[in-house]
């Protein structure tokens, strides 16, 4: 026996050690085996992507950011209390305690986060002061008996000079369509009609002074100073104004007969395109160049193609008028047709470039008898014209990603997922809503994709997103 002890007290003394080695992986594996998981939402509920989560305790720090569901995880932490923060740009910063009290605890905790506001850097006294007659005239339009002589008044000076400066830079004729309006008033020719006209292209002024100045920023990035650019993104803040009523209403849908047109999901855009203001001022800071450049060039493409889908909503908000209107009242059916062929005056070139005969079948409808307006044609002739413009980006986007230009690639999939936002609900009604979460899903892992120059994996996503868009596009009239 004494010299099995010889042999096997040895053994023993090894399998201790050993086991004493193991024993911090052990521990460790028992202490930071919980996690904190958490939803970021906004005040509308809506997801909040890429929001950063910052997790401490004890001096040690753990970051992360959620996916485009507003969702994110963070494991291996120690029982005990640890700071959760949260913040996104456009957002007011959340922090909590949250306490873990058992060693696997999984703790989840649903974050909202409260809209930030825009703040102004520089004097904006002119834009200001073009927004104020509007708003004048907005007052004048709706009394009983409209006063043409006022309107011409408060329309003469600043924003008079703000539509003659729109109509130079885009060869125009908005203040001859603005002052033969007020003409028509004065003289009493179907003055709320008039009164119409000129209230919607104003509005249309103040997009292209909105996009005008933005693009400044955009394009003057490289040389301008942070100073310069802001004036260019304040004053395109201060042209914003006055389009705040127009971005804040529900999106227009087909009803399920695609008869008619209905109330549809609220897309917030008037909240998406301040957030996007938020974060286009902070680009301009320079902090790091060249990513500054790409996200003051997706907030643009935020700012511009949300202003756009408010604008196509608004045309669908008057064909459902005339349709609600045009057997019991074809006044009212009339003067809304007018205010819908003006909203679409301001994204007719987003549909005619890919659908010029759709493009002549709505602008007819919205110029001809009333009782020629067909919901469902209205609806799938901008359908076909907005498609096309998914089409194109997401051609580009392949192309910039094949010479490794992410800068480019991310911009074109914002401005491809923006497109697509426009007719997803009306695809959602046609092909059903697992198309509606498979071409969402691609989206995103075509941006995704983008921003790692993963090239394969945005071909797969374009893929998807092409066979879906072209399902949907055969199901329209």
């Amino acid at each position: 026996m004494n010299w099995l002890n010889k042999v096997f007290m040895p053994l023993g003394i090894v399998s201790g050690l050993l086991l004493v080695t193991q024993l911090p992986e052990m521990c460790k594996s028992t202490v930071y085996a919980a996690s904190i998981m958490c939803v970021v939402t906004d005040e509308n509920g809506d997801a909040i992507e890429h929001a950063v989560i910052k997790i401490k305790n004890k001096g040690k720090k753990k970051t992360t950011s959620t996916d485009s569901d507003g969702l994110c995880e963070v494991a291996k932490l120690r029982k005990g209390k640890h700071k959760l923060t949260v913040e996104s740009v456009g957002y007011e910063t959340v922090s909590e305690i949250v306490t873990i009290s058992k060693n696997s605890e999984d703790v989840e905790k649903d974050i909202t986060l409260n809209f930030s506001a825009y703040i102004k850097t520089n004097d904006t006294d002119t834009i200001d002061a073009a927004v104020s007659a509007f708003i004048e005239i907005g007052t004048l339009r709706k009394q009983e008996t409209i006063d043409g002589d006022a309107i011409e008044a408060a329309y003469e000076g600043e924003l008079q000079d703000l539509v003659q400066e729109m109509d130079t830079e885009n060869n125009l004729t908005l203040d001859s369509d603005i002052t033969d309006a007020i003409e028509d008033i004065k003289n009493n020719s179907e003055p709320k009609l008039a009164a119409q006209v000129i209230d919607k292209t104003i509005q249309r002024v103040f997009y292209l002074a909105v996009l005008e100045n933005i693009t400044h920023a955009r394009d003057d990035f490289e040389e301008d100073d942070t100073s310069e650019l802001s004036q260019y993104w304040d004053q395109a803040y201060a042209a914003y104004q006055p389009l705040i009523g127009t971005a804040d209403r529900e999106n227009k849908v087909l009803t399920s007969d695609r008869t008619n047109i209905d109330t549809g999901s609220n897309p917030n855009l008037e909240d998406q395109i301040t957030v996007a203001f938020i974060r286009g001022q902070k680009a301009l800071g320079k902090k790091d160049s060249e990513e500054d450049e790409i996200t003051l060039g997706i907030q643009r493409q935020v700012i511009r193609l949300s202003l756009v889908r408010a604008f196509y909503i608004a045309v669908l908000r008057e064909v459902e008028a005339i349709l609600d209107n045009r057997d019991s009242d074809t006044e009212k059916a009339g003067e809304v047709q007018k205010e819908g062929e003006v909203y679409y005056r301001i994204i007719e070139e987003f549909v005619s470039r890919d659908n010029p005969t759709g493009n002549e079948t709505i602008k007819s409808q919205l110029t001809g008898d009333v009782s020629g307006v067909t919901a469902d044609t209205i609806v799938s002739e901008l359908s076909k014209g907005f498609i096309g413009r998914v089409e194109g980006e997401l051609e580009e986007n392949e192309e910039a990603l094949s010479e490794n230009d992410r800068g480019d690639a991310m911009i074109l999939v914002e401005e491809a997922l923006l497109y697509s936002g426009v007719f997803l609900e009306d695809l959602e009604l046609r092909l059903g809503a697992e198309n509606l979460g498979d071409i969402e899903e691609a989206l995103n892992d075509l941006r995704d994709a983008s921003d790692k120059l993963k090239t394969s994996d945005a071909d797969a996503a374009r893929q998807t997103i092409t066979t879906i868009i072209n399902n949907y596009e055969s199901e329209l009239l």
